[in-house]
């Protein structure tokens, strides 16, 4: 996974549990540059590990994760994720 730059799984309905495997496939990838997760039922317990993702993937520039019921608590620990990242320029909740 030396080269992946973008992921897309929009419509899949991955949920929390395809995205926290995701999150585990892409510990080892230090290349990727836009992830798109729209409607898949991801909430607030894959959100956590999107705010994982996001603290520590410096290069990743665009995610979307629109249409997913992340709710208050999901928000909070993406905008956590956000602390430690300063590449990500376009977010879509």
């Amino acid at each position: 996974m030396d080269s992946l730059k973008k992921i897309c799984l929009e419509n899949n309905t991955i949920g929390d549990k395809g995205c926290i495997a995701l999150a585990r496939a892409l510990e080892e990838n230090d290349t990727l540059l836009s992830l798109y997760l729209e409607n898949n039922s991801i909430t607030s317990v894959g959100a956590r590990e999107i705010g994982n993702i996001l603290a520590n993937k410096y290069k990743l520039s665009k995610i979307n994760l629109n249409n997913n019921p992340l709710r208050d608590e999901g928000v909070t620990c993406i905008a956590n994720g956000l602390l430690d990242n300063d590449t990500l320029r376009v977010i879509t909740l």
